[in-house]
C-alpha cells in the first residue's frame, strides 16, 4: 500500500546503475518510494557500444538509451539538469538552474569524464560520450579529412580499430599517440603488438612516447581524447569523503561512508577502498545491488554487500567481423569474439530500449550476430 508521504529518492546522473533503479518505479510507488532522475544528458551512450557507433556498425538505438522515455514508462520524473551541490547535512541537491531538491534517499552516478585541456580547440573527450556524436556526423559528412586521438588506451584504441577497418563508412587519416612506449601498455604486449599491426596494416599513424599537447589539434581536422578521466562527481561540491583519484568513498553496501541514505556508483565510487577499474561490468552489477539496498533500507532491512565477478573479461572491437577477447594474461582474437560482443551488447541495451515482448532471445541475438560478422 502506498504510504500518505512518501519517500524520495533522487538519482543523480543516468549511468548504467541507475538504470535497474529506474525500472523499479511503478512497483516502488506500492512501498511508498517516488524516483526522480536528475541527468544533464537526455541520453546514456553504452559505452561498449560507442566505438562501433563511431564506426558505423551499430545504429543509434542498438547505441544509446533514451532516459526520459524510459522515466515515463515506470512512472519516474525526469529532470535534465546537472547538480551543482549536494548538502549531505540537509538532504537537499542544487541544479545548475538554481533549484533545489530535498531527498530521502540519493544515489550519485554521473560517471567520469575525461582530463580537460586549457586552449583545446576543435576537440572533443571520449567522457562524457554525448560530446562525441558532433565528431561522429563530421565525419560522416566528410567534413574530417584528418582526425587526432590522443590517448592509446582500451578507449582510444578500440576507436581507432573501428573508425579504421575497412568496412567503415568512413576513411579519414588516423593518427593516435600515447605518452607510453606502446598502445594499450595496461594489457599484455601481445595484445598491444596485434592491434599495432592491424592499425599499421590500415595506414593508421602511431606515435609511441609521446605526450599530448594542445598546440597538436592544430594540425588536425578533429581531435579525440582519450587521455584519462576523473569522476564527474568532481565537478559536484559535496563534502563527502573520497579516495583515490576523487572518487567518493563508500562501504561495501555502496553506501557513502558517514552517510546513512546516500549510495555511489559506477566511475563515481571507490567502494571499500578497492578503487575497482572504471568499467561498465560493475557499473552493471552495482546497479542489482543499490536496487536490493535501497529497498532493504527503506524497509530496515540487512544490506547487501557488492561483490565484483571473480573474473572481468574485457572483449575489444575491430568492426563487426573481429574481436579481441582479453582475461587477464590471456588474448584471443577471432569473429566469434565479435559475435559474442554483440549478443552481449545487444541483450543489455534491448532491456532498456524495448518492451520485454520485442526483445530476441540470446539464440535469436546470437544468430543476428553471426549475419552481421560477414
Amino acid at each position: 500500500m502506498t504510504q500518505n508521504n512518501p519517500k524520495k529518492l533522487i538519482i543523480v546522473g543516468g549511468g548504467h546503475a541507475s538504470l535497474p533503479l529506474i525500472k523499479m518505479g511503478e512497483k516502488w510507488k506500492q512501498l511508498g518510494i517516488e524516483i526522480v532522475l536528475v541527468s544533464e544528458n537526455p541520453y546514456l551512450i553504452y559505452s561498449g557500444a560507442l566505438p562501433q557507433f563511431m564506426g558505423g556498425f551499430y545504429s543509434w538505438e542498438q547505441t544509446a538509451v533514451d532516459l526520459e522515455k524510459l522515466c515515463e514508462t515506470y512512472g519516474v520524473s525526469f529532470t535534465e539538469s546537472r547538480v551543482v551541490s549536494i548538502y549531505g547535512e540537509s538532504s537537499h541537491i542544487k541544479l545548475s538552474n538554481g533549484t533545489q531538491l530535498s531527498y530521502d534517499y540519493l544515489v550519485i552516478n554521473v560517471g567520469a569524464k575525461t582530463v580537460q585541456f586549457e586552449q583545446v580547440t576543435n576537440a572533443a573527450p571520449v567522457k562524457p560520450m554525448n560530446e562525441l556524436l558532433s565528431v561522429r556526423q563530421r565525419l560522416k559528412d566528410g567534413e574530417i579529412k584528418k582526425v587526432l586521438i590522443a590517448g592509446g588506451g582500451a578507449a582510444g584504441a578500440e576507436l581507432a580499430l573501428n573508425l579504421s577497418h575497412p568496412d567503415s563508412f568512413t576513411d579519414p587519416e588516423i593518427t593516435i599517440l600515447d605518452k607510453n612506449d606502446r598502445l594499450l601498455s595496461g594489457f599484455p604486449e601481445r595484445l598491444s603488438d596485434t592491434v599495432a599491426y592491424i592499425l599499421n596494416e590500415r595506414k593508421v599513424q602511431l606515435n609511441t612516447n609521446l605526450e599530448f599537447e594542445p598546440a597538436m589539434t592544430n594540425h588536425y581536422d578533429a581531435t579525440i581524447i582519450a587521455v584519462g578521466n576523473q569522476p564527474g562527481s568532481m565537478s559536484i561540491s559535496h563534502n563527502f569523503k573520497t579516495g583515490k583519484g576523487g572518487r567518493i568513498l563508500t562501504d561495501q553496501s555502496l553506501r557513502v561512508i558517514g552517510q546513512p541514505a546516500v549510495f555511489a556508483a559506477g566511475d563515481t565510487a571507490n567502494v571499500d577502498g578497492k578503487n575497482y577499474r572504471q568499467i561498465g561490468v560493475h557499473a552493471v552489477k552495482q546497479g542489482v545491488v543499490l536496487r536490493k539496498n535501497i529497498k532493504a533500507l527503506h524497509r530496515g532491512e540487512a544490506m547487501t554487500d557488492y561483490s565484483a565477478y571473480l573474473i572481468n573479461p574485457l572483449i575489444l572491437s575491430d568492426g563487426p567481423d573481429s574481436a579481441f577477447y582479453i582475461l587477464n594474461s590471456l588474448v584471443l582474437k577471432g569473429r566469434w569474439a565479435a559475435i559474442l560482443k554483440y549478443t552481449l551488447d545487444m541483450r543489455w541495451i534491448e532491456k532498456y530500449t524495448k518492451p520485454q515482448s520485442k526483445r530476441r532471445s540470446f539464440v535469436k541475438l546470437f544468430q543476428d550476430g553471426i549475419e552481421r560478422s560477414y
